[in-house]
């Protein structure tokens, strides 16, 4: 019985041990594959893995390299930062126009731009233009985000010259407008002493032949009375538009209460004008820019907005003049206004008189609220 016994277990492990054992034969065959799998992770993946990340590196740092060669030999000022703001690398061109420190956060410092801000500029390759004024030379600087090489590249282009047009033809302007006003001016005192004079003679004449012949004087002549009439007060109000004479005998104040009432009258539109904090009289100058913007704003709202209410508020505060015009209506095409350009010659007018006296004009508008400009001009210190 033990020897059968005996038998039967080593039967048992003979079938155990057996290659024909499909149990045994699926374990060694797993071992295998996991040898297997070691050894190719081990001397074919990771040898490739690891090339793979040299040769990225080598290609960052070539690029890295190459970028700065191009950047030395830029003759403008280049700058590149890391993700805090802090410079790493700067040309000879930089150096010569910056004190740069290394611990500094130079974006924020010099461009009052976050980390924050610049981090999401370098992780999505994007770009900014800003204006840069230093030592009295103009920059207009370009950053640009790299999410390759986690940086920022500031590039600088000297746009003074450029400045410098613009306000020689700021000055070109401001003369021509001068030269408008006074053009107005002798217009209006030529019209006044001239043609209004002679209408006035004729009226007269005329009148002196109808009291002088009342029976025998000709059915159409208190028609030509009339259009004499029409035709002189028609004059007259060119005469006012070319030179307001209540601006020069009143002042400001007086002459935009009454081109409003003016233009409440003529137009059926309900109007209101404010002068705040203005007891003295100002600079030729500023009276003839802030009647001509509010002539220019109305003459616009009645035309073009179809509004049915409208306000002047001028006021001044420590540092500036505002004028701040505001109606109902349907408000501007935003088109006409967006990206600094304004192609509706009456706010292009109004923008150019504005920058004339280095000041700014704002428009707001929307179809639910109609139209608001604002026109601040600094306050001259004497």
């Amino acid at each position: 019985m033990i020897l059968l016994i005996e038998n039967d277990v080593t039967d048992f492990f003979k079938i155990l041990t057996s290659w024909s054992n499909p149990f045994f034969l699926s374990i060694f065959v797993l071992i295998t594959l996991i040898i297997l799998i070691y050894f190719i992770n081990k001397y074919l993946i990771r040898p490739m893995e690891q090339k793979h990340i040299l040769e990225k590196k080598e290609i960052e740092l070539k690029t890295s390299r190459m970028m700065a060669l191009f950047a030395e030999l830029d003759p403008d000022p280049v700058i590149r930062v890391d993700t805090e703001g802090k410079a790493i690398f700067y040309n000879s061109s930089a150096m010569e126009l910056l004190k740069l420190d290394e611990n500094t956060n130079f974006i924020e410092k010099y461009f009052k731009l976050s980390e924050t801000d610049l981090l999401k500029k370098i992780q999505t390759d994007s770009s900014v233009t800003v204006p840069f004024l230093h030592n009295e030379t103009y920059y207009n600087v370009l950053i640009k985000g790299n999410s390759n090489l986690g940086i920022a590249q500031l590039y600088f282009r000297d746009i003074s010259e450029t400045k410098l047009l613009e306000k020689k033809l700021r000055k070109l302007s401001q003369y021509l407008q001068n030269l408008i006003e006074e053009e107005r001016s002798r217009m209006a005192t030529e019209l006044h002493d001239g043609i209004v004079q002679e209408l006035y003679f004729i009226q007269l004449s005329l009148r002196k032949i109808m009291d002088e012949n009342p029976v025998t004087q000709p059915d159409n002549f208190e028609f030509l009375k009339k259009q004499l009439e029409k035709i002189t007060e028609e004059l007259r109000r060119i005469i006012y538009d070319l030179k307001p004479k209540i601006l020069d005998e009143m002042g400001l104040d007086a002459a935009l209460k009454t081109l409003c009432n003016t233009t409440v009258r003529e137009s059926g539109i309900k109007g209101s004008v404010q002068v705040l904090g203005l007891d003295k009289r100002l600079d030729k100058k500023y009276e003839i820019f802030f009647y001509r913007f509010v002539q220019e704003a109305l003459s616009n709202i009645i035309k073009h907005s179809g509004a049915s209410e409208f306000s002047v508020t001028l006021f001044r505060d420590d540092s500036s003049y505002r004028v701040v015009i505001s109606d109902n209506g349907e408000g501007i095409n935003e088109n006409n206004y967006a990206d600094d350009t304004l192609t509706g010659f009456g706010l292009f007018n109004m923008k150019e008189r504005t920058e004339n006296l280095g000041g700014l004009l704002k428009i707001d508008s929307s179809e639910e609220s109609g139209v608001t400009l604002i026109a601040e001009i600094p306050v001259e210190i004497k």
